[in-house]
């Protein structure tokens, strides 16, 4: 029988035991990959931020708008190939009040030329480009509500208070970049200007410049707002990778607590499999003595102790990975976007690997201490226990 044959059989030897330690192994490692998967999330959202975009806002924050006329003069400055003005429209659907998503009037022909990374059906781009009243939405929010290319929906809005907009699904896209707008319906700035009070009208809350040379980005960004220094609205710029940087920046100290918790939830695994080897091996003593007087060496008697620990361990780490996928990516991720506005999670695959990888390895890691010792035990010692 191999080596690893023999393991399975000691570690089925107590099979409520060794049931309850691969339980607990892996709900510790489905919490240490909530961690990560967290941290990787914030990260990811910056990596995959196009580097050749300039955005612009008011000086002042992001609660102040800009006027609309600003659009054509970033336009024509030097190094511009796009510019489009967004406006938060902050919809709501009347019969689903508690579910939040983003939503914005925008300027449609240059958005839609800007943002490649949204997959749209040509001929639902079209509709959309074509139907003043058009909303594009995503996946995601058209399985929620159940909304299909179409349906005319009304919604009504908590940033212009008694205001209704209705809007016909014109296309439904998929965001192809992590932490995009995933929850966001997109309308024609132009219907939402015509709706709203006219004292509110013909402002927008940010400007998104598509440049040609992304190497030039900061020195647009700058040029904007030198050449809106002197106007009542003043301008901050920035490249749309610096500004996601700097947002994430913002929780650098949340991200770093949670990649070390994540580790210390490593030292609870170890923890649980060096509380069974010890057991295990406090139970065997004399066995592991018979079989060191019968001829086998201590390094035999190590191998079968390392072996089983290390076989509970990598099935505590299989056993989370299925445990893992439907919980963080379906779950958990749904209420983090709804209820805390992060970005969507993906377990990455390189963490799901080393989680399998880090039960076996842990094993092994727990039962050295404890073979040792029992390697170096005595054997007419070890043959005198009483189980």
């Amino acid at each position: 029988m191999s080596l690893l044959g023999v393991a399975v059989r000691n570690a089925l030897r107590s099979p409520l035991r060794s049931a309850l330690t691969v339980v607990a192994v892996a709900v510790s490692l489905v919490a240490f990959l909530l961690l990560r998967t967290l941290g990787a999330a914030w990260t990811e959202q910056v990596e995959q931020t196009p580097n050749n975009r300039v955005v612009s806002r008011h000086k002042l924050g992001w609660s102040q708008n800009l006027p609309v006329t600003y659009g054509d003069v970033i336009r024509g400055l030097e190094g511009v190939e796009l510019a489009v003005g967004v406006r938060w429209a902050g919809l709501v659907v009347p019969a689903k009040p508690e579910a939040f998503f983003e939503s914005f009037g925008v300027e449609g022909r240059p958005f839609v030329d800007m943002h490649y990374e949204l997959a749209i059906p040509e001929e639902q781009k079209r509709a959309f480009l074509e139907n003043r009243q058009g909303a594009m939405v995503s996946a995601r929010l058209a399985e929620e509500f159940g909304w299909k290319v179409g349906d005319r929906i009304v919604f009504e809005s908590f940033e212009f208070p008694r205001t209704k907009f209705e809007l016909t699904v014109c296309a439904i896209y998929e965001s192809l970049r992590h932490g995009f707008a995933k929850r966001t319906v997109y309308f024609h700035y132009e219907y939402l200007n015509e709706s709203i009070p006219k004292r509110l009208r013909d402002r927008m809350s940010l400007y998104a410049a598509q440049i040609r040379d992304p190497s030039q980005g900061a020195r647009i960004a700058k040029a904007i707002d030198f050449h809106f220094d002197d106007q009542r609205d003043r301008t901050f710029s920035q490249e749309d990778k610096a500004l996601n940087a700097a947002f994430t920046g913002q929780f650098a100290a949340i991200l770093q607590a949670i990649n070390v918790v994540s580790w210390l939830i490593l030292g609870v695994v170890l923890l649980i499999l060096g509380n069974t080897v010890t057991m295990s091996v406090r139970e065997r003593v004399r066995e592991y003595g018979i079989l060191r007087a019968i001829g086998f060496g201590s390094h035999h008697v190590t191998a079968l102790i390392v072996a089983e620990t290390a076989t509970i361990g990598l099935a505590g780490g299989l056993l989370a990975l299925p445990i893992a996928y439907p919980l963080l990516e379906k779950g958990v991720s749904r209420f983090f976007e709804e209820n805390m506005f992060l970005p969507p999670l993906a377990v990455p695959r390189v963490d799901a690997l080393a989680t399998v990888a880090l039960g076996a390895v842990l094993g092994l890691g727990a039962a050295f201490l404890a073979a040792r010792e029992v390697g170096k035990r005595d054997v007419v010692d070890a043959l005198r226990t009483v189980d």
